[in-house]
């Protein structure tokens, strides 16, 4: 028994120097502690609401990869309890209310909704949620392929139209819920103005689906390249009674008939720049054939109407004598 009286009063001095040593410091620690619990215990406690917390639909399956398409909300009022200056704090967008989807089939879903505990502060707890669960329409997602149209605003400046345009791709794929992506049969792109336009211009510009739950999937980007042919207005213009010039001709050769018509499309104002004396209308003279000859006239335009385009000649066939 020696060797427990040995160890009694081991512990016993230990005991001993344990508290009686510093014990000023050790006051002055549980007076502190005691200050702290008061401090916390006498706080007021109230309850708070707060509104439009986000709800996120977790844990989606990815085989078979499934989409929600309609839900009732996205957002729920949550009543916490806790220290009034706690509360003061907190933010809606601090909050994260959960709907666990987690082994969920296609077809609509009622799941309940459960506070994220890893948000909240630790003297806060959950009193209530509005509501306790969410209806979820939940689909099989699919992908298409869809072309892009532009969208247009305004009008090019007076004396000029937009005959064409072009975008590449052409195409996208697009991906969603299987009901929302078969009614989409085209995207659009941003509003592309036209107002004063004179020229043609090309632009990269975002494409708009225009629905929130179906996106571009695959290598599809989010930006075209739209061109757009502007130009000036194109008009006809008939020129009657042109004299038809034969050229290499003997002196006595004469065509018949020996005036033509000539009918010419192109950009307004250079038409309209065009005389009579600026056209020639000819045909040359076929040494090789003995008597009359039929032959094509050719219609020569001055170097400024580069534009402008021969639709008919009238008749298009003459005769040299």
């Amino acid at each position: 028994m020696e060797w427990a009286r040995h160890w009694l009063s081991l512990l016993y001095a230990y005991g001993r120097d344990y508290v009686l040593e510093n014990p000023g410091l050790k006051v002055l620690a549980l007076l502190i502690t005691a200050v702290l619990w008061w401090s916390v215990a006498s706080r007021p406690v109230s309850e708070i609401t707060l509104h439009n917390v986000p709800i996120e639909l977790a844990n989606l399956p990815k085989s078979p990869s499934l989409i929600p398409s309609k839900y009732d909300t996205l957002s729920a009022s949550v009543t916490l309890r806790g220290p009034r200056d706690t509360l003061d704090d907190l933010k809606s967008s601090e909050l994260s209310v959960m709907a666990d989807m987690t082994g969920i089939e296609p077809g609509v879903r009622v799941i309940q909704l459960k506070l994220d505990p890893g948000r909240l502060p630790p003297t806060v707890e959950e009193v209530e949620i509005e509501p306790r669960d969410i209806r979820v329409t939940v689909e099989r997602e699919v992908t298409k392929q869809v072309p892009v149209k532009p969208r247009f605003d305004g009008e090019p400046a007076p004396g000029y139209q937009s005959p064409s345009w072009q975008v590449t791709p052409e195409e996208v794929e697009i991906a969603g819920a299987a009901s929302q992506v078969r009614e989409i049969n085209e995207v659009s792109t941003e509003t592309v103005s036209l107002s004063g336009k004179k020229a043609p211009f090309t632009e990269l510009v975002t494409i708009d689906i225009g629905s929130p739950n179906v996106y571009l999937s695959g290598d599809s980007s989010r930006k075209v390249m739209l061109r757009v042919d502007v130009s000036e207005l194109q008009k006809d213009r008939l020129f009657a009674d042109l004299p038809l010039t034969v050229d290499d001709a003997p002196a006595l050769a004469r065509p018949e008939p020996r005036f033509v018509s000539v009918l010419v499309h192109g950009p307004r104002s250079i038409v309209d720049a065009l005389t009579p004396d600026t056209i020639r209308v000819s045909v040359e003279y076929r040494k090789d054939r003995r008597g009359a000859a039929e032959l094509t006239p050719t219609v020569t335009l001055p170097d400024s109407a580069a534009a402008v385009k021969v639709v008919r000649v009238d008749p298009d066939k003459v005769i040299v004598r």
